[in-house]
């Protein structure tokens, strides 16, 4: 797939004022990558683990607004967390192209994750990847059906986009 293939087509729908949730598995580094090039992409591999039990859940509540822009809060662990929405925005502005309907909706993004804080698991990947899963999950309610295979390699597309600097 190319990058051009997760430009949508106009949108159909209108998505009503609710919620979606995802959630998505962590994982530890072994080997981790140094060094990154481009928009965020690793300079060398790295071998982790997935670790199953430990994921962090995500819900993106939404609601239609008139005026444009970003606007969200961010929550972890039912705290407003003001000092993780700059990374927000920064991923909200590297998939507006693909998801343009991102500022027509306040968010409010609740998370938690099931293991503990800076413990040298991957909580960012994992939030992330949760995120741009609810995200194709409010994109679907707003066009035609998006086949599963879509679903994966947009999420994970839209989530190497977040990756932070």
């Amino acid at each position: 797939m190319t990058t051009q293939d997760f430009i949508p087509q106009p949108y159909t729908e209108i998505a009503q004022d609710a919620s979606v949730s995802y959630q998505s598995p962590s994982n530890i580094a072994l080997v981790k990558y140094w060094g990154k090039y481009g928009e965020q992409l690793p300079q060398n591999a790295s071998v982790s683990f997935t670790l199953s039990k430990c994921r962090t859940e995500t819900t993106l509540h939404y609601e239609k607004k008139t005026k444009g822009g970003f606007e969200f809060e961010v929550y972890l662990d039912g705290v407003r967390e003001e000092g993780f929405e700059p990374k927000i925005h920064t991923f909200f502005k590297r998939v507006a192209q693909y998801i343009p309907f991102i500022d027509a909706y306040r968010f409010v993004i609740k998370t938690q994750n099931t293991f503990p804080h800076s413990s040298g698991i991957a909580s960012s990947a994992s939030g992330m990847s949760a995120l741009a899963m609810c995200l194709v999950a409010l994109e679907a309610k707003l066009t035609k059906p998006i086949p599963h295979q879509y679903k994966t390699k947009s999420t994970s597309y839209k989530k190497h986009l977040f990756l932070p600097v």
